[in-house]
């Protein structure tokens, strides 16, 4: 988070946005269906949003705060029942500082109920005995409020007013999975979605849950300002219950993706973690293989993601409609090593070349090899008519350079600036200024910066390259229809 915060100016409101339909706020504190509040958590949340005097229609209940308080009454749990981080920018780091959608907000922290095995937030929030203690926490709404209400509702200062003035897309889901089940006893995530559907605010949503497609949920969401991505690595149900165990299933998953795309949202399905099938060199150097493992066929496998199947998955998404699909290969820490190799019965440190086992940190796959899963995945979407992107977090900053060829929109690599109409900027739009504001380490944020300028002459070819290509088809954009998105059918490189 940020070192500095909002600062106090005028009272007075701006006429920033007018709200056709909706009337100023009556002076008495109550909700616009009658309603006040009182507890534990709820009183002093209930004062700040009254407090604001805003034009937004409020209907929370937020004596959900209070019951979840009393739950635990004298021995809360730590950090307590409320999650208090809201808005995020990131990518001042050197590890995702190219990420077109850093700007982030977890509806519920402290960990996701779908509690999957390779999760890097998993890892990190168990260290510090953080992780579903005893359970995911909502966010503190009122403070989404207030932000929101500051910037668009008033002349007041806020750190978050440069960042949400240019309209620089808000990613849902980060840490935690914003639509978990759990959800529909809250309503936190679902009040966020009106909230940014209020003021008319673009946003990226990142989601394993088939929760985004219920009718109250899918109500809230205006085609023109969302782009809905679902994270799906498999369509193998039991090694999905395994591996994802607190997870919608992958046939709910196509269901629900279905459902959004026919309500004209744009979708796109991330393979993402993307599991290799064989180890790694196996479609790469024979040579490493045979070493390994004495020969070809004594090589293990993992039928997660089978990538001579490939064909078969790409067909699933087609099928429920979906237009945009984007890979984004696996990296996996010494402790997900250890917890996968224990659920699947396959020994998840063979996966990886020895030479890599001996270094510390995240182990990842070879560059050759990870380029033959991609090049297949593309072509197969290419004959099908559905466009192609990488991600290359987790994987370093080259792996977001070196695939650009492959990329259907050189504009977002998440595959929805120039598509969702109210997605004219990203997170790169952000001044390095900005980002070191919010950065709590101004030393990385300056060595991030760095690295950034000399990637960028090393691979100053494939920079002019896409500048080319957007030149051609800026964004690519496409057409949104009034009923279920149509694949553009675009050629791939």
């Amino acid at each position: 988070m940020s070192s500095f915060d909002d600062r106090t100016g005028s009272d007075q409101l701006a006429p920033v946005l007018s709200f056709p339909g909706v009337e100023s706020p009556s002076p008495l504190a109550l909700t616009s269906d009658g309603h006040s509040f009182d507890g534990p958590l709820s009183k002093a949340m209930w004062e700040k949003v009254s407090s604001l005097k805003s034009r937004y229609p409020d209907t929370f209940d937020w004596s959900v705060y209070d019951r979840l308080y009393n739950k635990f009454g004298a021995t809360q749990p730590r950090g307590g029942v409320v999650f208090k981080t809201t808005l995020k920018l990131v990518n001042y780091h050197p590890t995702c500082n190219q990420c077109h959608h850093a700007f982030e907000l977890d509806t519920y922290g402290r960990g996701c109920v779908h509690n999957c095995s390779y999760c890097y937030a998993k890892d990190q929030l168990t260290l510090h005995g953080f992780w579903n203690q005893p359970h995911p926490m909502p966010v503190d709404l009122s403070e989404i409020r207030k932000i929101f209400h500051t910037v668009f509702e008033t002349d007041k200062r806020s750190k978050w007013r440069e960042i949400l003035d240019q309209r620089i897309p808000l990613r849902i889901g980060s840490m935690s999975d914003s639509f978990m089940w759990m959800d529909k006893k809250y309503g936190v995530t679902k009040e966020v979605l009106k909230i940014l559907k209020f003021y008319q605010y673009p946003h990226i949503i990142f989601t394993r849950s088939d929760l985004i497609a219920e009718d109250e949920y899918l109500s809230e969401l205006d085609r023109n300002q969302v782009s809905v991505q679902f994270s799906m690595s498999s369509i193998h149900e039991a090694l999905t219950r395994t591996i994802e165990p607190g997870a919608p299933s992958p046939r709910k998953r196509l269901a629900a993706l279905k459902k959004v795309a026919e309500a004209g949202i744009w979708t796109t399905v991330r393979i993402n973690p993307l599991f290799p099938t064989y180890p790694d060199g196996y479609f790469s150097d024979r040579r490493s293989i045979e070493e390994r493992f004495g020969s070809m066929e004594n090589a293990p496998k993992l039928d997660f993601f089978d990538i001579s199947q490939v064909d078969e998955f790409v067909d699933a998404l087609k099928e429920a409609k979906v237009p945009s699909l984007l890979a984004g290969f696996v990296r996996l820490s010494p402790i997900a090593i250890n917890r996968m190799s224990a659920i699947t019965g396959v020994d998840f440190r063979s996966f990886f070349k020895p030479e890599v086992l001996k270094g510390h940190g995240d182990k990842h796959y070879s560059d050759p090899e990870i380029a033959y899963y991609y090049k297949k995945i593309q072509a197969s979407a290419a004959k099908r008519g559905i466009r192609f992107s990488t991600c290359y977090i987790g994987n370093g900053e080259k792996d977001f350079y070196q695939y650009q060829s492959m990329w259907s929109n050189k504009g977002d690599c998440c595959d929805a600036r120039g598509v969702v109409p109210a997605f004219r900027k990203t997170s790169q739009d952000v001044s390095w200024e900005i980002r070191k504001q919010h950065s709590p380490h101004k030393e990385l944020a300056d060595s991030s910066k760095q690295q950034q300028d000399e990637m960028r002459v090393q691979y100053a070819d494939v920079i002019a390259e896409s500048k080319k290509a957007l030149e051609v088809a800026p964004g690519l954009r496409v057409v949104l229809p009034e009923a279920a998105p149509k694949s553009p059918g675009l050629e791939l490189g």
